[in-house]
């Protein structure tokens, strides 16, 4: 099985999006995200200019911009995910085509390095056994004047990292092994970052010793993958933009409601559940007889609602409840564990 850098940060950020994506095999919920739309085409821009200077021609801004607008409208679908609400997309394909333009008028005549590749596929193993097979693809690699390899990647993220962030970077390493896998006379090698939205260009480099000690822990986080027989939900800011959110039961519930497909259980749905539960439990005396034990009923009809529909949140009108499960103990067999209902405002 090869790996790349993308499948080893998946299970990393989210190994039940690892189980989904590359052992269930199945196929984003979600269409795509805005940026990774806009990613893709100006990525495929970038690859068509560098494509011609390849053939021995420079490519005019005007028809590179027109080749920018082809892609954009041919590869458009609507179901393409906006999670910043407040944008449009003209506000990404504007975006885009400054990225272009700016990138385009930094580096022409384009004679700085000269081109080896663009979009190259690298295979490589990380150990003589061949028993860890690593591959990526390398936006461009260029060969500088002074006779070193530079390995270059286009940026069209909102964030700019600092220099200690990129001399720590995998991805870029990652490519470096496999250049120097390819190409025996890679000696020295460059990592050369675009940050188009700042029109920046950052660069760094990575010892022997320091690819060495990469080429180690891809191994180890490998075992720790293949080892792996759970696959938990861990839920942070990367969840907004995740295609998977549809089946996953942080968020199933949620769309439930949106595309109103809502079961119910005693007559009630998850939504009417969670929407009593809150307001009796902030709203009513808890030393109220009858008011006690309609929560604890209500508790018990959450919980089992969660267990049949397989979710973690339940979603109401205001708030949601998350459903988490406390070690309690532990016998000779197994660890015991109790639900609680957190109520999350």
């Amino acid at each position: 099985m090869q790996y790349s850098y993308s499948r080893l940060s998946t299970f990393e950020q989210c190994p039940f999006k690892y189980k989904l994506k590359y052992i269930d095999n199945i196929d984003p919920i979600i269409k795509d995200t805005i940026e990774t739309f806009l990613g893709s085409i100006v990525h495929q821009t970038l690859e068509q200019l560098y494509k011609t200077l390849l053939t021995g021609y420079i490519i005019f801004l005007d028809n590179l911009l027109t080749f920018f607008y082809h892609k954009w409208y041919e590869q458009w679908d609507d179901e393409i995910l906006i999670v910043k609400k407040k944008y449009s997309m003209q506000h990404y394909q504007s975006r885009g085509k400054q990225f272009i333009t700016d990138y385009y008028n930094q580096y022409t005549p384009f004679n700085k390095t000269k081109t080896i590749s663009v979009e190259d596929r690298i295979s490589f193993s990380l150990d003589d056994e061949k028993n860890y097979q690593m591959q990526g693809y390398i936006d461009r690699l260029d060969e500088s004047k002074s006779g070193h390899y530079e390995i270059h990647d286009y940026k069209t993220g909102s964030k700019l990292p600092s220099q200690n962030q990129l001399d720590k970077d995998r991805q870029l390493a990652i490519y470096a092994l496999g250049v120097k896998h390819k190409y025996p006379d890679a000696n020295d090698i460059e990592l050369v970052w675009h940050f188009l939205k700042f029109n920046k260009e950052l660069r760094s480099k990575r010892s022997d010793q320091q690819l060495s000690t990469l080429s180690s822990q891809l191994i180890s986080s490998i075992d720790t993958i293949e080892n792996t027989k759970k696959y938990p939900r861990t839920p942070s800011l990367l969840c907004h933009w995740c295609r998977y959110k549809p089946i996953c039961p942080q968020y199933s519930h949620l769309y439930q409601i949106r595309e109103h497909r809502e079961n119910r259980y005693h007559k009630r749905t998850g939504k009417q559940l969670v929407d009593r539960y809150i307001m009796i439990k902030k709203q009513t005396n808890q030393q109220n007889l009858d008011s006690f034990l309609e929560l604890e009923q209500l508790k018990k009809d959450i919980l089992d609602y969660a267990k049949r529909e397989q979710l973690d949140v339940i979603y109401g009108t205001h708030s949601k409840i998350l459903i988490v499960k406390k070690k309690q103990g532990s016998t000779e067999d197994k660890e015991t564990q109790k639900e609680i209902l957190l109520i999350d405002d």
